[in-house]
C-alpha cells in the first residue's frame, strides 16, 4: 500500500476509534448505569444496584476506555507510536470479537450478528460484534498487514554482514601475524 494512503487511513481509523472509546468511557464514568438500560434503551447488560458494581463499571468501562481513546489519539497524531497503537487495536479488537463470538457459541445463541442501530433486548452481543468489533478488527488487520515496510535488514542482509565481519576479522588476524613483534 502507498505509504501516504496507509498513514492517512491509519490516522482516520485511530481517530474514529478514539471518538468511540473516549466518549463512551466518559459516559460510563459519569453514568455507570448506562449498562443497565437507563441511558441507552435495550442495553440491559448488568444489574448495577450495588456501589461495588457501579465502581467496577466506572473503572473498567470508564477509566480504561478513556485511556484507550487517548491511546488512539496518540497513535493518530504521533507517528513514532502509530504502529504500536495499531498493533494494540489489532489485538484488542480481535480478542473482543473472538471472545464475544465464543461466548455466544458457548451460550447457544441462535444468531451471532445483528446489523442494527437499535439494540433489541438480549441482542447487545450480536450488535456489538456486527457493527463494531468484527469490521474494525478486520480493518485493523488489513492496515497492519498492508503497512509499508520500513527500510531495514532482512535475514539475508544480516547473514551477508556476518560473513563480511568474519572475513575482516580473518584479514586482521593474518595482518597481525605478519607484523613482527617488537
Amino acid at each position: 500500500m502507498n505509504p501516504t494512503w496507509h498513514r492517512v487511513l491509519t490516522q482516520v481509523f485511530l481517530a474514529i476509534n478514539s471518538l468511540f472509546w473516549l466518549p463512551w468511557g466518559i459516559v460510563n464514568l459519569i453514568w455507570p448505569k448506562s449498562w443497565s438500560g437507563q441511558v441507552i434503551p435495550g442495553l440491559n447488560v448488568y444489574i448495577l444496584s450495588s456501589p461495588v458494581a457501579r465502581t467496577e463499571v466506572r473503572a473498567m468501562y470508564g477509566g480504561l476506555q478513556i485511556a484507550i481513546g487517548i491511546f488512539a489519539l496518540i497513535g493518530a497524531f504521533r507517528p513514532k507510536h502509530r504502529d504500536s497503537v495499531l498493533l494494540f487495536f489489532v489485538l484488542a479488537l480481535t480478542g473482543l470479537a473472538a471472545c464475544r463470538l465464543g461466548g455466544m457459541i458457548a451460550e447457544h445463541e441462535k444468531s451471532y450478528l445483528s446489523f442494527s442501530t437499535k439494540i433489541a433486548p438480549g441482542r447487545y452481543n450480536q450488535v456489538g460484534l456486527a457493527m463494531y468489533e468484527l469490521p474494525n478488527a478486520i480493518f485493523a488487520w488489513v492496515l497492519l498487514l498492508l503497512r509499508p515496510r520500513r527500510p531495514g535488514m532482512d535475514n539475508t542482509e544480516i547473514d551477508d554482514l556476518r560473513t563480511e565481519n568474519e572475513n575482516l576479522r580473518s584479514q586482521l588476524t593474518s595482518r597481525e601475524a605478519e607484523v613482527p613483534a617488537s
